[in-house]
């Protein structure tokens, strides 16, 4: 058997007829009358939703389209090719990846945290283009399948949110945010207050080191022991300049019972996803130093997935490798299954490597894909946010890391 063969070979249908070419022309023509009138309607992005600025409250407004229509350039499935026959067991024989929602400007942190039955719960989604966290009830499967009945529609959750990145839930439910221009990580506790307003801001678990603020938190992992685990490169600044890096581009530890914040990794040029390998023993971080802000690529430097061992006491790490060097593009967030298997966000969609590092297949989406989380009932539904869509995908796997219940449940 051909390894190699993709699962679903799709190819894009060319427009031949002279119908469609007449429609291009029409639908050009409109954009061409209509583009200034639209890049008015259109919210602001970037700079102009940081606080302060005339604008930032029309960053709330942004027109998100939920359950939209397959993109019509990948219908009828986005390609998932097999490497290896372990991807297969992953996937199936005919996986269905489904749009759940699409309009964001960038989204990053999918999480997922069960509500108190158990049936169902709320994915959490940052979109860093207009500095937002966003909410989507997750309602469940319909006779096993992802259905428009799974799910509704993703609403507003925090704005500001100190242009939030990733998330992951502590072990009491509560939610922990990264926060890029907030130099910190913050937790939200009150589930239900920011269901009912984006007004209430989180308060801050940690956002200095040795009196110094944080650069910009980008990703974390919360331990069976409680410990916050992050990484914290220097982003923000070269995003926002009039943010300056006081610190090094560090990996660190927080003890929430302690207060305490240790550098755990000081050498990485830009350390970005975070995990955790089966029973923790193993410490997974990405750098992806070959980008060093918006529109640059510097192949030379690291776009890469090291692996370290945790200290028996679980509080370092030690015994640095290389895992895998993630091409093309580089590697951004990245969630195991069960098995140890690692799924990572790269610019051409998900990448899945096996315990070894060894690439055995890829989900390819339409658009550059930073981030991803395990959820659902059973935890084998794949989030992922790919630029402006949100997906989903059942899958036969399981996410290693255990749900967490809501810890206040809306």
């Amino acid at each position: 058997m051909d390894q190699s063969r993709p699962l679903e070979r799709i190819t894009g249908q060319l427009h031949k007829s002279i119908g469609a070419t007449l429609a291009g022309f029409l639908i050009l023509g409109t954009a061409l009358i209509t583009g200034c009138q639209k890049s008015l309607e259109n919210p602001p992005m970037g700079a102009a939703c940081l606080p302060g600025n005339p604008d930032a409250k029309q960053c709330r407004k942004v027109s998100i389209t939920n359950n939209p229509p397959y993109p019509e350039a990948q219908s009828p499935q986005l390609t998932v090719i097999a490497l290896d026959p372990a991807f297969e067991a992953i996937v199936g024989r005919t996986p269905n990846l489904v749009p759940l929602a699409t309009g964001f400007g960038f989204l990053e942190g999918p999480v997922f945290i069960k509500d108190k039955d158990g049936s169902g719960g709320i994915l959490f989604v940052t979109d860093q283009i207009h500095n937002s966290i966003y909410a989507m009830r997750w309602k469940g499967l319909i006779n096993g399948q992802i259905t428009p009945a799974s799910w509704d529609a993703p609403q507003l959750f925090r704005n500001p949110s100190g242009v939030a990145d990733g998330q992951t839930p502590d072990l009491q439910g509560n939610l922990l945010t990264a926060e890029t221009t907030g130099r910190r990580v913050s937790i939200t506790r009150s589930i239900t207050a920011n269901l009912s307003s984006p007004d209430p801001q989180a308060p801050t678990l940690v956002g200095s080191y040795q009196g110094k603020r944080l650069n910009s938190p980008n990703d974390l992992v919360v331990k069976a022991d409680g410990s916050v685990w992050f990484t914290d490169p220097s982003y923000g600044s070269l995003q926002f300049p009039p943010q300056p890096a006081e610190l090094p581009n560090n990996v660190y530890r927080f003890d929430p019972r302690t207060k305490q914040l240790t550098v755990v990794e000081p050498n990485l040029v830009m350390p970005n996803g975070i995990a955790f390998g089966p029973k923790e023993k193993t410490l997974y971080i990405i750098d992806s130093g070959a980008i060093q802000g918006p529109r640059t690529y510097f192949p030379y430097l690291p776009h890469r997935i090291y692996a370290y061992d945790v200290s028996a006491d679980g509080k370092s790490i030690n015994n640095k490798r290389l895992l895998a060097n993630v091409a093309p593009g580089f590697p951004d967030g990245m969630r195991l299954d069960e098995k140890g298997n690692i799924y990572v966000g790269t610019l051409e969609g998900i990448h899945v490597l096996n315990p070894q590092g060894k690439l055995i297949g890829k989900f390819l989406m339409a658009k550059q894909t930073a981030n991803l989380s395990f959820g659902g009932a059973n935890n084998d539904i794949l989030f992922i946010g790919s630029s402006d869509t949100l997906w989903a995908v059942k899958l036969k796997a399981r996410g290693l890391v255990p749900l967490r219940t809501l810890a206040d449940n809306p």
